[in-house]
């Protein structure tokens, strides 16, 4: 924007007055120090203006570099502030949900359908990096159990999974819960028994929110009850 401030008055009439006038005024000085002191002490003034300059630029871009970290330090904390007093801080990314499924050796998964597991981008509205990480954790060995509604459109999921997704048998497994049992909302998914994340789709972005202890523990246990009843070994 300065740049292109500067650039539009040098074009205009009273910039090029002035250029013009400051030109005449330069001339006139070097013709004046030439009689003076010569052209060869002219030359060695402006080198040594020049030297100064450079130095003085290379002073300043420092101490604007520094005195902008510092402004990021101090913004950045002000944010974090801002994240903690109102209650943010739970919020994850995706990018951070697909470092926490690489790195869980058994996930579980309560979800209305399985959209974010098959790809299905209508529906999730992500880019598939969830997908992803579940090929790769499933590539290499990782366990996984779904939690999903009792309904016919469920079997063509799985289906729709086992078509995608490579693993050896019993690696995967699918818990088929009656409607009238199945009370998730929003899909849940726990990570090695201790990490609960829920995701809240909206309209222009998804939201996932660490749960706390207990609430986790609550659904770990309601998962246990649920997997005692209705696991499906034949799928």
């Amino acid at each position: 924007m300065l740049f292109h401030n500067i650039n539009k008055f040098i074009k205009s009439p009273l910039g090029m007055s002035l250029l013009s006038l400051l030109t005449f005024v330069t001339a006139f000085i070097i013709a004046y120090l030439e009689e003076k002191i010569g052209m060869l002490n002219i030359v060695y003034g402006a080198i040594v203006t020049l030297v100064i300059v450079i130095i003085s630029m290379i002073i300043f871009a420092n101490f604007s570099k520094i005195s902008i970290k510092e402004e990021y330090k101090e913004n950045n904390e002000i944010l974090k502030g801002f994240i903690t007093a109102q209650g943010l801080g739970d919020l994850i990314s995706e990018h951070e949900l697909t470092r926490l499924e690489s790195q869980a050796n058994l996930i579980w998964v309560f979800t209305l359908d399985l959209s974010n597991d098959i790809g299905i981008e209508q529906i999730n509205k992500q880019n598939n990096e969830i997908f992803e990480a579940v090929k790769k954790n499933l590539q290499n060995g990782k366990e996984y159990i779904y939690f999903l509604p009792d309904e016919p459109t469920k079997y063509g999921a799985i289906e729709e999974f086992k078509k995608k997704h490579t693993y050896k048998q019993g690696q995967v497994k699918f818990c088929l819960i009656p409607i009238k049992e199945f009370h998730i909302v929003s899909e849940i998914v726990i990570y090695d028994k201790k990490t609960a994340i829920q995701w809240f789709p909206s309209k222009n972005m998804n939201y996932y929110i660490r749960l706390d202890i207990n609430y986790t523990m609550s659904i770990i246990g309601s998962g246990k009850l649920l997997l005692s009843k209705y696991l499906k070994k034949d799928i």
